[in-house]
């Protein structure tokens, strides 16, 4: 199936496309090409460093960010600059609506490329390398993107993705809670994002090569991120995350308002006496198109 014809560039952070009127799902994506430098320039994170790496951009090329609020995309422009581009796809207010938990879909998130298997509203062979942060992970369906990946990478052009590996992710201690009620409010915020927490490196890695992906590689690694003081475990518990509710809200929902509360004080007094540690596992995998011109 063709894919929709992209309008003209446009300077950054103005909209040039949408998906082709008339479909069911026409309403999903609006598509934004950046060519300018952002305001201001601030030193990279590790993991920008590390996408940006594994995808070798250099000045000149045209990248497609696939991150979620397109958080990579103001890294990669001081990188493509001058002459290169930075292309995000950003779900429209009805797509978002779609993708938020609710009764009827069981509570779940998905991503908007769950909702239509058309293809990206990319043209084939346009791009040079597809960078991201949870990109794969939150997908029922990665093989999907992974195919459409391999369709827009021009030969050679290379993939590289930060992934959080949420299966792996161990419970934070709490005091006042026993280890069953930790494991009640561990299962519900799984229960938000399922895919994510069943997503492994192994999967990916095959995926990818059905998709006709190759050198595929990857490494894993652990972030370690202390929560010091009452303020900032609350801030963590509240804060919403891709699924639209924060924590705090997922666990009132589903255990009700009473746990809730008993698991945010569980927080706060942990707090009190010592930093929380959250301890996230990442992977990082790039892989290649494989380039059948030479």
């Amino acid at each position: 199936m063709a894919s929709p014809r992209p309008s003209k560039p446009a300077r950054s952070g103005r909209l040039t496309g949408r998906f082709a009127a008339g479909h069911a799902d026409a309403n999903l994506l609006i598509v934004r090409r950046h060519q300018d430098h952002p305001d201001a320039q601030r030193r990279l994170s590790p993991v920008e460093t590390t996408v940006l790496a594994g995808a070798r951009v250099r000045p000149g090329q045209d990248l497609v960010d696939l991150s979620q609020a397109s958080t990579l995309t103001r890294a990669a422009l001081w990188t493509v600059l001058p002459g290169g581009s930075v292309t995000t796809l950003t779900p429209t207010a009805a797509a978002e609506h779609r993708i938020r938990p609710t009764p009827e879909n069981g509570h779940t998130w998905g991503s908007v490329w769950d909702l239509t298997e058309r293809p990206l509203p990319l043209p084939d062979a346009s791009v040079d390398a597809v960078i991201g942060r949870s990109v794969l992970a939150p997908l029922l369906h990665p093989r999907r993107m992974l195919i459409d990946i391999a369709r827009v990478l021009k030969p050679g052009g290379r993939l590289s993705v930060c992934e959080l590996l949420l299966g792996q992710s161990r419970p934070v201690p709490l005091d006042g809670l026993s280890a069953h009620e930790v494991a009640q409010a561990e299962r519900v915020l799984a229960g938000v994002r399922p895919a994510a927490h069943a997503f492994t490196v192994p999967h990916a890695v095959g995926n990818a090569r059905l998709a006709g992906l190759a050198q595929i590689e990857y490494t894993e690694e652990t972030v370690t991120v202390p929560l010091v003081g009452v303020a900032a475990a609350d801030a963590a518990l509240r804060t919403e995350g891709p699924a639209g509710e924060s924590a705090y809200q997922a666990i009132s929902r589903v255990l009700g308002v009473a746990f809730a509360r008993r698991y945010a004080e569980a927080w706060r007094s942990t707090a009190r006496r010592r930093p929380l540690i959250l301890e996230t596992p990442l992977a990082y995998l790039t892989m290649a198109k494989p380039d059948t011109t030479s």
